[in-house]
């Protein structure tokens, strides 16, 4: 008879209250009792250190610590998602910076859940996020959907074959396919690309998707 072993998931936590700790320890046992919490740490700093000796699947974190702003806090958890591409990271917070937030959505193994909602919701989130589905808590949506405001009003300064074009692309053409259907050249095509990416304020086109994903 062959028996199939699962090793039980292992779990790094930051929070820089040692109260915190404990009851992100206390949540996490009871959504799943295998789960082996390997690392405690009071910054992001210093969980990136300790990931560099010891791995683990998932990583339980706010954004910021007493040792590291919200900009710090962000590039080190931005850095070790790039790093860790598999790690299943569940960003706990009390931050409300839309801004801040938009940069996590581009990070597909990132669920964001706000410290505002009811332990039971976030109980609910929480077992989600473990389950690798990713969670926008309503909380954080709110706090996003400020920035969705904020781009509608950029959009409107694009001219209309700026939004013409990003609306094609948004819908699957590349630059060459809109570029014949519109009977214009590719390098037209390409300078309405970039002169909307400049007014809207990215740089890559996986932030370019995200906005008109969430404008479209």
């Amino acid at each position: 008879m062959n028996l199939s072993y699962s090793p039980a998931r292992t779990v790094a936590l930051m929070d820089s209250q040692p109260l915190s700790l404990f009851g992100l320890s206390t949540l996490i046992q009871t959504i799943d009792p295998t789960c082996d919490i390997q690392i405690k740490e009071s910054s992001l700093g210093k969980i990136a250190e300790a990931m560099m000796y010891q791995s683990v699947d998932i990583l339980v974190t706010d954004l910021q610590s007493a040792e590291e702003d919200l900009q710090q806090g962000l590039d080190i958890l931005l850095r070790l998602g790039s790093h860790y591409p598999d790690l299943n990271v569940v960003v706990y917070t009390f931050c409300h910076d839309c801004n801040a937030l938009w940069k996590l959505l581009n990070q597909q193994n990132f669920s964001v859940i706000a410290r505002g909602e009811t332990m039971e919701d976030i109980e609910g989130f929480f077992k989600k996020a473990f389950a690798h589905k990713r969670v926008l808590s309503p909380v954080i949506c709110s706090d996003l959907s400020r920035i969705n405001q904020k781009n509608e009003t950029v959009l409107s300064r694009l001219t209309p074959s700026e939004t013409d074009v990003l609306k094609h692309l948004f819908n699957g053409m590349d630059l060459q396919q809109v570029a014949s259907m519109k009977q214009l050249s590719i390098k037209t095509i390409s300078a309405h690309k970039c002169n909307a990416m400049r007014k809207l304020g990215v740089q890559t086109d996986s932030e370019l998707f995200v906005l008109l994903n969430n404008t479209f």
